[in-house]
């Protein structure tokens, strides 16, 4: 990360960065920075030292890092979060007047519009968060400061139910499985989940067994009676979508609501596809959970998501 000027606080910049597996967020709306792990040891201490946040909080600091590319004038871009790495800095404890969403990084690009929603009809300030829903049972046992959690499938949700962590969940959307591919030769020559199976050449990533997009992908190439040899399988749904974005892969098997951002990408649909349910519950014992699982439950919740792509539940 490169720096000048004096310290400026993260509600007074307009940075935007690009999601990437690679960065972590560190701050909250109206603006957000991001910042590498691999050099956020080096500058912990420096950035704490000459911070001068008007609101002291979870991941109140600023951080200057290179603009990876804007989704649009309006969209602030989102990066996943790794909990463990919160607690390293901070101007100061987390603060009461914020309240955490952890949500499932399928749900980056519409947290914007939900963030606004729940703020002007709750009155708080919200800030989003994100994650692969596969880890989010280990983030609640240790501690992660979230009132409500939005998980990209069921499956996730009821382990969370299971462990007394979340109260009752709601089905909040429908969302399925589509291949993009690069616009390359090799790409162009992929139209359907056989050929991609079939490809000898074709370099493919799918998500982790352990996140629901993942999940999903076994399900659905064993239904499909298809092997898959990926090069790589990744943590979630947005890191598996970044290595086509950046050439690092020919195709790979996503939700159609991450899909759609990028249309620069072929979509590639996939006969009898697998749908995945995306729930929300408030998290056990937190203030403001309830109010906010009562707004995402809405119809105008659910027309933000219509207009991104989810299905109705």
């Amino acid at each position: 990360p490169t720096q000048s000027g004096p310290p400026i606080c993260p509600r007074r910049t307009s940075s935007i960065a690009a999601a990437s597996p690679g960065l972590v967020r560190y701050s909250s709306r109206p603006a957000l920075r991001f910042m590498a792990p691999n050099v956020l040891a080096s500058t912990a201490l420096s950035s704490a030292h000459d911070c001068n946040c008007a609101r002291p909080g979870w991941g109140s600091h600023r951080y200057d890092a290179k603009v990876a590319r804007r989704h649009s004038d309006t969209t602030r871009r989102r990066a996943i979060l790794g909990f463990a790495l919160v607690g390293i800095v901070g101007c100061g404890g987390s603060s009461a007047s914020v309240v955490d969403v952890l949500a499932a990084s399928s749900y980056t690009d519409v947290a914007d519009e939900l963030e606004t929603l729940l703020e002007d009809e709750l009155g708080i300030d919200i800030r989003f968060s994100f994650g692969s829903s596969g880890t989010f049972l280990e983030q609640l046992n240790q501690g992660a400061p979230a009132a409500v959690v939005i998980t990209a499938n069921g499956e996730t949700m009821r382990r969370l139910e299971s462990a007394e962590l979340v109260d009752a969940s709601i089905a909040m959307n429908r969302n399925e499985l589509i291949i993009v591919t690069a616009d390359t030769t090799i790409g162009q020559s992929i139209n359907s989940l056989a050929d991609l199976a079939a490809s000898g050449d074709a370099v493919t990533v799918v998500c982790a067994s352990t996140a629901p997009c993942g999940a999903a992908t076994d399900q659905l190439l064993k239904q499909a009676g298809l092997t898959l040899s990926p090069a790589s399988r990744e943590p979630n749904v947005r890191a598996t979508l970044t290595k086509v974005i950046l050439g690092e892969a020919d195709a790979a098997i996503v939700y159609r609501t991450d899909a759609q951002v990028r249309p620069d990408l072929r979509f590639v649909e996939i006969t009898d596809t697998v749908d995945v349910v995306g729930r929300a519950a408030s998290v056990t014992g937190k203030a403001n959970g309830a109010n906010i699982i009562e707004v995402l439950g809405s119809a105008a919740a659910a027309e933000i998501l219509a207009d991104a792509g989810f299905s109705a539940p």
